[in-house]
């Protein structure tokens, strides 16, 4: 199994000492890249930590480079600065870059969301400003390789960094484990997940925004998920099989991608974990555990709890993208151990649950051995995919 909890170097942190931050019990928390109302990731944490919804956290610092500068004039950057103008009358602070953050007095959290390829370079900026730790939102980087500096670098400096993986705290995935626990040893489990692009143009949206592929901007969710819960690394996968009948490649706006895949990953042990991902057809997710081929246990998201909190959610903000809503539980949780963890947790170890660098370079390291399974699938029936 991959080791999550290997720390960096442990360095002097210039600003202060976390005496100071225990004193305060507060952590300043600065959203790097916030993106469009209703349609960003960090416009989300940011409308939840201005909701007051994480205990001890208070956002200061919003950094948009591209909706406070270029992108001012359009549309969204014209939602966006509405709603930054009642972000700012609340006491947070507006700013094009992070240079332009003050620079942390005490241990501070960024938070990071820009585009995939964008954010390796926004964790070196906020470490070298003196952010003392960061959470960045998956997959990190586009590749393992940019993953792998950016772990030496937050190491040489001693900033710990935690990953945005929500879904190694979502209730049907912890229901599926507890129970895989109870059955022989040969039983295998199934994951689900749909998305809700389901007009054409929001499939094209979805080619665009997500350059990086289904397989490391959906699928990584997934992957961590059996690296974290599970025990999978690349060194224990014996087989990686594509099903041809359940995967579609399409090219969308100039950019090529699975619609939706199918996939079985077999680990040496002998277990197979079965992944169904679709881009359309509904915000849903599925853990089923399988024994002797008939299915033994079902748990979903939404249930009828987390449907009724979306539907609100949903109702008060409209046009919010669905997953939003369907997640907004685990986003809370994942923020709070963060939090919690930096104001009482032990300094050197890691928040319960929460992925670091090393989970998040090993499923890329898993996405791309999936990657090259589908291209070899591809090639061998092009009519299929």
């Amino acid at each position: 199994a991959v080791q999550l909890t290997r720390q960096p170097q442990q360095v002097a942190w210039p600003h202060c000492c976390y005496k100071g931050m225990e004193r305060e019990q507060v952590v300043e928390v600065a959203i790097l890249a916030c993106g469009a109302p209703r349609r960003g990731m960090g416009w989300y944490h940011a409308k939840q930590l201005l909701e007051g919804r994480v205990t001890g956290a208070k956002l200061t610092d919003i950094v948009e480079p591209f909706f406070l500068t270029t992108g001012k004039e359009t549309q969204a950057g014209q939602d966006f600065a509405r709603w930054a103008a009642a972000a700012e009358a609340s006491g947070v602070r507006l700013h094009q870059f992070v240079a332009e953050v003050p620079v942390p007095q005490v241990p501070k959290l960024a938070v990071v969301c820009g585009r995939t390829v964008d954010n390796p370079q926004l964790v070196r900026e906020a470490i070298d400003h003196g952010f003392s730790h960061i959470f960045l939102e998956k997959p990190g980087a586009p590749t393992v390789k940019e993953l792998e500096d950016l772990d030496a670098y937050a190491e040489s400096k001693g900033v710990p960094v935690y990953m945005g993986f929500n879904r190694n705290f979502s209730k049907y995935i912890l229901a599926a484990k507890e129970h895989l626990g109870t059955v022989p040893a040969g039983s295998s489990l199934l994951l689900v997940n749909k998305n809700s692009f389901d007009t054409s143009e929001a499939l094209d949206e979805c080619f665009e925004r997500n350059s990086e592929g289904i397989i490391k901007n959906m699928m990584i969710h997934e992957l961590v998920v059996l690296i974290s819960h599970f025990g999978v690394s690349c060194d224990t996968v014996r087989d990686i099989v594509i099903d041809r009948n359940l995967t579609c490649m399409e090219t969308r706006k100039g950019f090529s991608d699975m619609s939706k895949i199918g996939l079985s990953i077999v680990v040496k042990s002998g277990r197979e974990f079965k992944i169904r991902l679709d881009r359309q057809n509904g915000e849903v997710s599925e853990a089923a555990v399988m024994v002797n081929g008939e299915e033994a246990f079902r748990a979903s998201r939404p249930d009828p709890e987390i449907a009724k909190v979306a539907t609100e959610i949903e109702e008060a903000e409209p046009g919010i993208m669905p997953y939003f809503a369907m997640q907004d539980g685990e986003y809370i949780v994942l923020k709070q151990r963060v939090v919690d963890h930096m104001l009482h947790g032990q300094h050197g170890s890691v928040p319960d649950g929460v992925a670091t660098l090393a989970g998040g370079i090993e499923g890329l390291r898993l996405a791309d051995r999936i990657a090259t399974a589908a291209a070899a699938a591809a090639r061998g029936r092009n009519q299929q995919l």
